[in-house]
């Protein structure tokens, strides 16, 4: 187990966050050891991490690899997202289209059902290394954006069939599009049953809001976006304020799809 000083306003994709002490699981004992006293991180790339958040840690480089099999293609968990997608591109395999355009690690696409309600990540995998067991997919409770994983996701198997989906490649390229360039952390909230949050949020003139440097983005509402200095608590009173104004106005408890840490 090794240690290392991480700046979160340089590695958070919404930068913010404090210079932190982040512990490095090294092996998967390490990993099952930490995750009883610490919070596991991936990229951080749809994490609010407060700077007064403690007892962090993130898998190492040993999780992060790709191994083909005859029945199946294996990603550690740390691997980007990104770069598992370039794999199946380069090898004709389809089932990681969606993951071009996805900042995060494997485990955290996993852990949260990545997708689109027609492409979630779970269709494409067999099974799922947790804490160390490798447990079928369909033994797995998926749903929107959700996952009932309970522990540290070590690695993953996805199904090896040929034909990469460049229409999809294209679909998800066209949806990124439509959203902000200022750092953020993706879609703030779930989108609710009744109607997509980001119409939510603009039907409450809350499009272009603001606290502080923290505002929901002009160009898609339901991504927060950081405008130059934005900071923890403005995200936090920003997220609250649009809960509240959504449910005064139309009786819609809007749940949070980001991550939030906060402080002890």
């Amino acid at each position: 187990m090794i240690e290392k000083i991480v700046d979160f306003k340089k590695y958070s994709s919404i930068k913010i966050g404090g210079i932190k002490k982040l512990k490095i699981a090294q092996t998967i004992n390490e990993a099952l050891i930490l995750s009883k006293t610490h919070v596991l991180l991936g990229k951080a790339s749809n994490t609010l991490i407060s700077p007064d958040a403690k007892n962090l840690f993130c898998l190492g480089d040993e999780f992060d690899y790709i191994k083909e099999n005859d029945d199946f293609i294996e990603i550690g968990a740390k691997s980007s997202a990104r770069k598992a997608f370039l794999y199946f591109r380069e090898q004709n395999l389809k089932g990681a289209e969606l993951l071009g355009s996805i900042p995060g690690s494997i485990g955290g696409v996993i852990k949260m059902n990545a997708g689109i309600k027609e492409y979630e990540i779970k269709d494409s995998i067999v099974s799922v290394n947790i804490n160390g067991e490798w447990i079928e997919s369909n033994n797995i409770d998926f749903s929107y954006r959700h996952s009932n994983i309970d522990g540290v996701i070590i690695a993953t198997r996805f199904k090896k069939e040929k034909g990469f989906r460049f229409e999809l490649e294209d679909l998800f390229k066209d949806m990124r599009k439509n959203q902000p360039k200022e750092p953020s952390l993706g879609s703030c909230f779930k989108n609710p049953k009744e109607m997509h949050a980001g119409k939510l949020l603009d039907i409450s003139n809350l499009k272009g809001f603001k606290i502080g440097d923290m505002a929901f983005s002009k160009k898609h509402a339901n991504f927060m976006v950081n405008l130059g200095n934005g900071n923890f608590d403005d995200a936090i009173k920003l997220i609250n304020l649009a809960q509240n104004e959504i449910y005064e106005k139309h009786k819609i408890a809007l749940k949070t799809e980001i991550i939030i840490i906060k402080g002890e």
